[in-house]
Protein backbone atom coordinates (compact mmCIF):
# COMPACT_ATOMS: atom_id res chain seq x y z
CA UNK A 1 0.00 0.00 0.00
CA UNK A 2 3.33 2.45 0.32
CA UNK A 3 3.48 2.33 -3.56
CA UNK A 4 0.09 3.32 -4.36
CA UNK A 5 0.56 6.05 -1.32
CA UNK A 6 3.93 7.23 -3.05
CA UNK A 7 2.30 7.01 -6.25
CA UNK A 8 -0.89 9.09 -5.00
CA UNK A 9 1.14 11.57 -3.67
CA UNK A 10 3.29 12.09 -6.53
CA UNK A 11 0.14 12.66 -8.89
CA UNK A 12 -0.85 15.26 -6.64
CA UNK A 13 2.50 17.39 -7.05
CA UNK A 14 2.43 16.82 -11.00
CA UNK A 15 -1.52 17.97 -10.58
CA UNK A 16 -0.60 21.10 -8.72
CA UNK A 17 2.07 21.79 -11.26
CA UNK A 18 0.27 21.43 -14.19
CA UNK A 19 -2.85 23.44 -12.43
CA UNK A 20 -0.59 26.23 -11.74
CA UNK A 21 0.48 26.21 -14.84
CA UNK A 22 -2.80 25.95 -16.29
CA UNK A 23 -3.76 29.43 -14.46
CA UNK A 24 -0.91 31.14 -16.53
CA UNK A 25 -2.20 29.42 -19.82
CA UNK A 26 -5.63 30.56 -19.32
CA UNK A 27 -4.03 34.37 -18.72
CA UNK A 28 -2.13 34.26 -21.98
CA UNK A 29 -5.60 32.77 -23.83
CA UNK A 30 -8.70 34.83 -22.57
CA UNK A 31 -9.72 38.49 -23.39
CA UNK A 32 -9.23 41.50 -21.02
CA UNK A 33 -10.08 41.31 -17.69
CA UNK A 34 -9.46 37.75 -17.41
CA UNK A 35 -6.39 37.86 -18.62
CA UNK A 36 -4.38 38.18 -15.15
CA UNK A 37 -3.73 35.72 -12.66
CA UNK A 38 -5.45 35.69 -9.58
CA UNK A 39 -3.03 35.46 -5.95
CA UNK A 40 -5.80 34.21 -4.65
CA UNK A 41 -6.35 31.40 -7.09
CA UNK A 42 -3.14 30.68 -6.88
CA UNK A 43 -3.39 30.35 -2.86
CA UNK A 44 -5.90 27.95 -2.97
CA UNK A 45 -4.77 25.40 -5.23
CA UNK A 46 -1.39 25.48 -3.56
CA UNK A 47 -3.16 25.00 0.18
CA UNK A 48 -5.37 22.68 -1.31
CA UNK A 49 -3.05 20.55 -2.70
CA UNK A 50 -0.74 20.78 0.14
CA UNK A 51 -3.73 19.62 2.98
CA UNK A 52 -4.47 16.39 0.64
CA UNK A 53 -1.07 15.82 0.53
CA UNK A 54 0.24 16.16 4.27
CA UNK A 55 -3.64 13.88 4.98
CA UNK A 56 -2.04 10.86 2.46
CA UNK A 57 1.00 10.65 4.37
CA UNK A 58 -0.15 10.82 7.18
CA UNK A 59 -3.91 9.38 7.87
CA UNK A 60 -4.64 5.40 7.51
CA UNK A 61 -5.29 4.16 4.37
CA UNK A 62 -8.85 3.84 4.17
CA UNK A 63 -9.34 7.61 5.31
CA UNK A 64 -6.01 8.60 3.02
CA UNK A 65 -7.62 6.98 0.14
CA UNK A 66 -11.14 8.67 0.88
CA UNK A 67 -9.74 12.21 1.05
CA UNK A 68 -7.51 11.12 -2.29
CA UNK A 69 -11.02 9.98 -4.30
CA UNK A 70 -12.88 13.06 -2.95
CA UNK A 71 -10.13 15.37 -4.23
CA UNK A 72 -9.62 14.02 -7.45
CA UNK A 73 -13.36 13.91 -7.81
CA UNK A 74 -14.03 17.00 -7.25
CA UNK A 75 -11.29 18.46 -9.11
CA UNK A 76 -12.54 16.24 -12.24
CA UNK A 77 -15.89 17.32 -11.87
CA UNK A 78 -14.95 21.08 -11.83
CA UNK A 79 -12.62 20.43 -14.79
CA UNK A 80 -15.50 18.79 -17.00
CA UNK A 81 -17.80 21.44 -16.05
CA UNK A 82 -15.69 24.53 -16.89
CA UNK A 83 -14.24 23.44 -19.79
CA UNK A 84 -16.42 21.13 -21.28
CA UNK A 85 -19.80 21.66 -20.59
CA UNK A 86 -20.28 25.32 -19.28
CA UNK A 87 -21.17 27.72 -21.99
CA UNK A 88 -17.60 30.23 -20.97
CA UNK A 89 -14.82 31.73 -22.53
CA UNK A 90 -12.25 28.64 -21.22
CA UNK A 91 -14.71 26.43 -22.74
CA UNK A 92 -12.49 24.21 -25.17
CA UNK A 93 -14.30 24.63 -28.42
CA UNK A 94 -15.66 28.30 -27.30
CA UNK A 95 -11.51 29.36 -26.54
CA UNK A 96 -10.53 31.97 -29.16
CA UNK A 97 -7.91 30.53 -31.47
CA UNK A 98 -4.82 31.64 -30.85
CA UNK A 99 -0.85 31.11 -30.30
CA UNK A 100 -1.65 29.51 -26.77
CA UNK A 101 -4.70 27.59 -27.78
CA UNK A 102 -3.34 24.02 -28.15
CA UNK A 103 -1.15 24.28 -25.28
CA UNK A 104 -4.19 25.40 -22.78
CA UNK A 105 -6.09 22.37 -24.51
CA UNK A 106 -3.41 20.03 -23.56
CA UNK A 107 -3.11 21.51 -20.10
CA UNK A 108 -6.55 20.56 -19.80
CA UNK A 109 -6.26 16.66 -20.95
CA UNK A 110 -3.13 16.63 -18.87
CA UNK A 111 -5.28 17.62 -15.37
CA UNK A 112 -7.95 15.41 -16.94
CA UNK A 113 -5.65 12.26 -17.04
CA UNK A 114 -3.90 12.94 -13.93
CA UNK A 115 -7.82 13.19 -11.98
CA UNK A 116 -8.50 10.12 -13.36
CA UNK A 117 -5.14 8.33 -11.96
CA UNK A 118 -5.32 9.76 -8.97
CA UNK A 119 -8.75 8.55 -8.49
CA UNK A 120 -7.94 5.14 -9.48
CA UNK A 121 -5.50 5.42 -7.03
CA UNK A 122 -7.47 7.07 -4.33
CA UNK A 123 -9.70 3.81 -4.71
CA UNK A 124 -6.39 1.73 -4.56
CA UNK A 125 -5.09 3.06 -1.49
CA UNK A 126 -8.91 2.86 -0.18
CA UNK A 127 -9.15 -0.37 -0.70
CA UNK A 128 -5.95 -0.84 1.93
CA UNK A 129 -5.58 -5.03 0.68
CA UNK A 130 -2.27 -6.36 -0.31
CA UNK A 131 -2.19 -9.24 -2.50
CA UNK A 132 -0.90 -12.10 -0.99
CA UNK A 133 -0.53 -14.66 -3.31
CA UNK A 134 0.24 -17.43 -0.43
CA UNK A 135 -3.14 -16.89 1.35
CA UNK A 136 -5.34 -18.48 -1.48
CA UNK A 137 -5.31 -22.23 -2.39
CA UNK A 138 -3.58 -22.94 -5.36
CA UNK A 139 -4.07 -25.56 -7.83
CA UNK A 140 -1.16 -27.79 -6.30
CA UNK A 141 -2.63 -27.20 -2.53
CA UNK A 142 -4.41 -29.97 -0.24
CA UNK A 143 -7.49 -27.66 0.56
CA UNK A 144 -9.21 -29.21 -2.69
CA UNK A 145 -8.58 -32.79 -1.52
CA UNK A 146 -9.37 -32.64 2.32
CA UNK A 147 -12.87 -34.88 3.82
CA UNK A 148 -14.98 -33.75 6.32
CA UNK A 149 -13.14 -36.83 8.02
CA UNK A 150 -10.56 -34.38 8.81
CA UNK A 151 -12.51 -32.12 10.61
CA UNK A 152 -13.68 -34.07 13.39
CA UNK A 153 -10.03 -35.54 13.71
CA UNK A 154 -9.12 -31.90 15.53
CA UNK A 155 -10.95 -33.13 18.37
CA UNK A 156 -9.59 -36.65 18.74
CA UNK A 157 -12.26 -38.44 16.94
CA UNK A 158 -12.83 -40.31 13.63
CA UNK A 159 -15.79 -40.20 11.86
CA UNK A 160 -16.84 -42.94 9.32
CA UNK A 161 -18.59 -42.53 6.20
CA UNK A 162 -21.89 -41.76 7.69
CA UNK A 163 -20.30 -38.79 10.23
CA UNK A 164 -20.65 -41.38 13.21
CA UNK A 165 -17.81 -40.74 15.61
CA UNK A 166 -16.46 -43.60 16.18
Amino acid sequence: MAKARTLALLVVAAHWIVAIWHLFLAAKVLPAPNNHVSGLAIISITSGHAVVSILLWKLSDKVAGFVSLIFFLAAMSADLYEHFLHASQNNIFMVARGDWTAIFNLSIFILLALEIVGCLLGTIVLDGRTRNNKSTPGLNSNVSRQSPKLLSGQFGYAANDFGEIV
